[in-house]
C-alpha cells in the first residue's frame, strides 16, 4: 500500500450508479476505490452522500482533505448551476459546498438549450481527453445510461446530443452489455436493421422484449440484438455528428466495445479512451484552472 499520508486532495466521480476517489498528491494517484452508489437518496441527499464518501475513504483514515469532484446531479443540495454550451470544456471554476465531513469542490454541469441537454460528469471526461490530446478537434461519444456526442473544436464544447440508450436497455434488458461473450452476428443484424429503418424501433423493441421474457433466445443473443438495434436507431439521429468526423469514444468494457464495432461498420473509425483515466484527468486539469484562478 502507498503512504496516503501524503495526500494532498481526493478526486471522485459520480457515473452511472458508482462513486469512484482518488487519493492524490498533486497529479499523482496514491490510492483509489470505487463504490455502488445506485440508489437516488445517496445524490438526492447530503447526507447520504456525505455517509457514502466517507465510508468509501474509511480504510484510509485520512484527515480532512478538500475534493474536488464531477458527475453530481445539477441543483439540488450541491448548489452547482450549469455552464451553457458553447463553452470550454475545462470549467475555469468549481462551486464549494460543505458537508458534515467534507470540503466539497463541484466541478458544473453543462447545459444546452437547443436541443435540451444537460451533461452532469460526462463534461469532465471531455475536458479530461482533450487535456491529454493537445488541438484535438471533433466528435467525442460517450457511452452509458444516457450516451452523449458532443462537438468539440479548439478546446470548447460547441454542441452536444444525448440518447437514452443505455436506461432504455436497462428498462428492458441489462443494465449495460457486461463483459460475457455476447452474439456478435445478432448484434450486427439488429445494428443493420436499427441504423437503416429506425422508425421501427419501437416494434423492434417489442418484439425483443417477448423473447426475453418466454426465454425463446439465449441470454447473449438477446442482449446482442437489444443493444444492436438502440445503438442503430442512436447511430442513425446521431448521423450529423459522426459522418465525416473524427471520432474518439470515451468508454470501458463491452459498452464501448459495441459503439467501436458499431461505428467501424459504417466506415467511421474512432479513437478509443478509458472512462475512468479521462475522468480523474479531467478533475486534475478543473483543479489546475480553479487555482489559477
Amino acid at each position: 500500500m502507498t503512504n496516503v499520508a501524503a495526500a494532498e486532495w481526493l478526486a471522485a466521480d459520480c457515473q452511472d450508479g458508482s462513486l469512484t476517489v482518488w487519493v492524490m498528491q498533486g497529479s499523482s494517484v496514491l490510492e483509489s476505490a470505487t463504490a455502488n452508489i445506485d440508489a437516488p437518496c445517496v445524490t438526492d441527499s447530503i447526507e447520504a452522500f456525505d455517509a457514502a464518501l466517507k465510508s468509501l475513504i474509511a480504510p484510509w483514515q485520512l484527515p480532512r482533505l478538500p475534493v474536488f469532484i464531477a458527475g453530481l446531479p445539477a441543483g439540488g443540495w450541491s448548489n452547482a448551476a450549469p455552464r451553457p454550451v458553447p463553452c470550454d470544456a475545462t470549467a475555469p471554476t468549481t462551486t464549494p459546498r460543505t458537508t458534515e465531513n467534507f470540503a466539497l469542490q463541484v466541478i458544473p454541469p453543462l447545459r444546452q438549450h437547443a436541443p435540451s441537454g444537460l451533461l452532469q460528469g460526462a463534461e469532465t471526461r471531455i475536458a479530461g481527453f482533450l487535456s491529454l490530446n493537445k488541438d484535438w478537434d471533433g466528435v467525442i461519444c460517450l457511452p452509458g445510461m444516457t450516451s452523449v456526442w458532443a462537438q468539440v473544436s479548439a478546446g470548447e464544447i460547441v454542441s452536444f446530443q444525448t440518447f437514452l440508450t443505455g436506461e432504455l436497455a436497462g428498462r428492458l434488458g441489462e443494465a449495460a452489455p457486461n463483459d460475457t461473450a455476447l452474439d456478435d452476428t445478432a448484434f450486427d443484424e439488429a445494428l443493420s436493421d436499427g441504423l437503416s429503418r429506425p422508425e421501427r424501433l419501437a416494434a423492434r423493441l417489442s418484439s425483443i422484449r417477448a423473447d426475453i421474457t418466454l426465454g425463446e433466445i439465449p441470454p447473449p443473443t438477446a442482449q446482442a440484438r437489444l443493444a444492436g438495434t438502440l445503438i442503430g436507431a442512436e447511430l442513425a439521429a446521431a448521423r450529423p455528428y459522426w459522418l465525416g468526423q473524427t471520432l474518439a469514444v470515451i468508454g470501458a468494457g463491452t459498452e464501448a466495445r459495441l459503439y467501436l464495432r458499431a461505428l467501424s461498420q459504417q466506415g467511421a473509425p474512432a479513437t478509443e479512451a478509458d472512462g475512468n483515466r479521462m475522468a480523474l484527468a479531467g478533475i486534475c486539469a478543473v483543479r489546475r484552472a480553479a487555482n489559477r484562478g
